[in-house]
């Protein structure tokens, strides 16, 4: 009760992207073309990993600066092999960037 004056209250908060998922993984020549739904509300861009293992160990990364992308064609793959990738948002604010979750891992096979 009353009123206060001369004082402030810091409030601190956590920036969470909402996330999206893999859509498909279609296999090209010595490619893999991967397609994600759009989050272009609350999104700076993708981060997409990829790996010949499906935990992703000593996979490689991707990052795709545009929040209106679908769709990424990873090149440079070895011919017949799959591929694990999963995809995650991210949201840059004053220079730092906040991460959604990743997405479930789907699976690709290069031609």
């Amino acid at each position: 009760k009353g009123d206060y004056f001369g004082t402030s209250a810091k409030a601190y908060f956590k920036i969470v992207p909402k996330g999206t998922s893999l859509k498909a993984a279609t296999g090209a020549k010595k490619a893999i073309v991967f397609k994600w739904k759009k989050q272009a509300t609350q999104t700076s861009g993708y981060e997409l990993k990829y790996s010949t293992k499906k935990n992703l160990k000593s996979g490689k990364t991707v990052i795709v600066k545009s929040p209106k992308a679908t769709a990424k064609k990873v090149t440079g793959l070895k011919s017949g092999t799959k591929y694990f990738a999963k995809i995650r948002t991210f949201k840059t604010v004053n220079g730092k960037k906040y991460y959604s979750s990743w997405s479930k891992v789907m699976a690709g096979t290069t031609k």
